[in-house]
């Protein structure tokens, strides 16, 4: 799903992407069981996600480790914003990749957050970007930023 190259097929529709994420996220939770970890639906633990990022990236995982779990965790911390608020999973042609979109057409990319949480660290607090989501209000200290569409993006859509 997500580094389609040019030559492949269109790219998959918002409902196929929300099912495909809906299962990547189901299998995230059910491979962390396996691993001793209790992950589950409820926004009240949110926390323990980045609690997993920090142990996991203090293993010093390879590459391929890293991408494998950012895709699975990120498609559960998206699969959370959409289970409790009114966001949607959305396929983003311009970046290529996954992404939860709001009701005014915010979008989040949950899996690039997690890759960062587990890359560079804290600073990339995931219950803070679960918490933005929720609440639409950026948490006290982060650069949780509206980026707009383009005026003639923003004149097109009104046409």
């Amino acid at each position: 799903m997500v580094g389609r190259s040019p030559q492949q097929d269109p790219p998959p529709s918002d409902a196929e992407t929300s099912e495909y994420m809906r299962n990547l996220a189901e299998l995230f939770v059910e491979h962390a069981r396996e691993d001793g970890y209790s992950f589950d639906w409820d926004p009240a633990f949110i926390h323990h996600l980045d609690n997993y990022c920090t142990e996991f990236a203090a293993s010093k995982p390879s590459s391929e480790i890293i991408h494998s779990v950012s895709m699975g965790a990120g498609a559960y911390l998206g699969e959370m914003i959409v289970r409790n608020s009114d966001w949607k999973w959305v396929y983003c042609t311009n970046e290529n990749a996954a992404a939860v979109e709001s009701p005014r057409e915010l979008r989040g990319y949950p899996h690039n957050k997690v890759a960062k949480r587990i890359n560079i660290g804290g600073e990339h607090d995931l219950e803070a970007f679960f918490k933005y989501a929720m609440t639409g209000e950026a948490p006290r200290g982060t650069a949780a930023r509206v980026i707009k569409p383009s005026w003639w993006q923003r004149l097109r859509s009104r046409a």
